[in-house]
């Protein structure tokens, strides 16, 4: 009997730990597919609810003075409920609530469990049991027939459901072993900030929604107006960084540099990568981006003879290379450079990490969510400066931007290889040229997720 539940908490555990490194991207995708298939407006309007406060969410999460594993358990419960209204209803108004729900979920279960596993890796000798495949073989099983059964997706929703709540037990126990941690630690209050961040905040994310819709479905807005909009999310954006500029100053522009450029390689070069490689061009991002993400600490490491000021400085050259082969129009050099790009974005998120954690100046139950969060004003400004581009060039060259995002040939490529991509890069270097002048450290010894 003791086996046999060791057995279950260990799957618990597994499955929280699953959760995590896929909860970020996984709903998107099944909303994205459900609308897809159904090219309902509905679940546009779902997915466009899912993607904001995904977006959101980040920003404002640390609200109300809870733990990290207490907000951990609450991204598991809404994970849980998002995905099973879902699979029971297509009414509007409950697949907003859904999406919301979900959003705020994928936005939070990967930082507060990534807080909580390295609250634990400071304090006690915790191991976790990995079950990734077990699991993901079991998910891939059920959507696999939900497809062949024609399901529309509602086998995977209720499974999906399911394991957010087989994961909750996990959760209840990582919140009893972090409990120590927490009566070491100094009372922190994260009050509510000023009306006028709300005000601009709302302002901001209809920004987002507008361009977010604008990528799915022909909208008929002129091109002098979404070019007003983006330059108000602009001005938002930079009002909001300077707001909050006293935190980890040392540590902004690296940050600012590591959300820009998977921005640029994920979703920009997601769509980009048509005109080079055709319909194969996503799947190339994707599997680049795999692997530049998972060896790039251990190669440069390696490089560096484990000496992080030396690993630090071979990422950066690799950075820097990586954004120049980009500026060359061949397909060899616009691979390789995305994947020198992605080897330093590898480096650099668990020397983050660790380093953020134990920095003194930040309460390290808080120091994981300041990194997705002033990482995620990287990827926005990205997307911001993307979408300025696209209708600058769009308009020029009297193209619909679905024309980008939805191409049926690669005729256009040299329009968007020089009016797009060019300067997009050139804008992600001067920022990495902001990230070389930085004074943050290069501290880190082993690796953290």
């Amino acid at each position: 009997m003791t086996r046999l539940k060791q057995s279950g908490i260990d799957f618990s555990v597994g499955t929280l730990n699953f959760l995590a490194n896929i909860g970020i991207i996984l709903p998107y995708v099944l909303i994205l597919a459900k609308w897809q298939q159904t090219q309902s407006e509905t679940y546009l309007i779902a997915l466009v609810a899912f993607y904001i406060s995904r977006a959101a969410s980040i920003f404002y999460t640390k609200r109300l003075n809870l733990r990290a594993s207490t907000y951990l358990i609450l991204s598991l419960t809404l994970g849980a409920a998002g995905s099973l209204i879902f699979a029971v209803t297509a009414h509007l108004g409950w697949l907003i609530i859904g999406s919301l729900l979900w959003g705020y979920s994928a936005a939070t279960i990967w930082p507060y469990f990534l807080t909580v596993k390295l609250h634990l890796t400071h304090t006690a000798d915790f191991k976790m049991k990995r079950l990734y495949w077990l699991i993901f073989a079991i998910l891939a099983l059920i959507i696999g027939a939900d497809v062949l059964a024609r399901f529309n997706y509602t086998l995977t929703f209720v499974l999906l459901g399911l394991l957010y709540l087989v994961a909750l037990p996990g959760g209840l126990l990582l919140n009893n072993f972090t409990s120590d941690f927490y009566q070491e630690s100094p009372h922190h209050v994260h009050g509510l900030s000023q009306t006028w961040r709300w005000v601009l905040s709302v302002i901001f994310f209809g920004v987002i929604a507008v361009l977010t819709t604008l990528r799915k479905a022909v909208v008929y807005i002129p091109s002098w107006l979404i070019l007003t909009i983006i330059g108000v999310a602009l001005a938002i954006l930079i009002i909001e960084l300077i707001a909050d500029w006293h935190v980890l100053p040392s540590y902004k522009m690296r940050l600012l540099n590591r959300g820009f450029l998977v921005s640029m390689v994920l979703l920009f070069n997601s769509f980009f990568a048509y005109f080079y490689l055709g319909k194969a061009g996503m799947y190339a991002i994707f599997a680049v981006y795999l692997l530049g993400f998972e060896t790039g600490f251990t190669l440069f490491n390696l490089l560096g003879h484990h000496d992080a000021r030396r690993a630090r400085h071979d990422s950066l050259i690799s950075l820097m290379v990586g954004q120049v082969l980009l500026l060359i129009p061949w397909v060899g050099s616009y691979l390789l450079g995305l994947l020198l790009i992605t080897f330093y974005v590898g480096y650099d998120n668990p020397t983050l990490n660790e380093t953020l954690y134990g920095l003194d100046s930040i309460d390290t139950d808080s120091a994981i969510i300041h990194k997705y969060r002033f990482s995620t004003y990287g990827g926005l400004l990205c997307q911001l400066v993307m979408f300025g581009l696209l209708v600058a060039v769009s308009a020029v060259a009297g193209l619909s931007l679905l024309d980008f995002f939805k191409p049926s040939d690669t005729g256009n490529f040299v329009l968007y290889f020089y009016g797009l991509s060019w300067p997009l890069v050139i804008v992600s270097l001067i920022i990495s040229v902001g990230n070389l002048r930085s004074k943050s450290p290069a501290t880190v010894k082993t690796q953290s997720e």
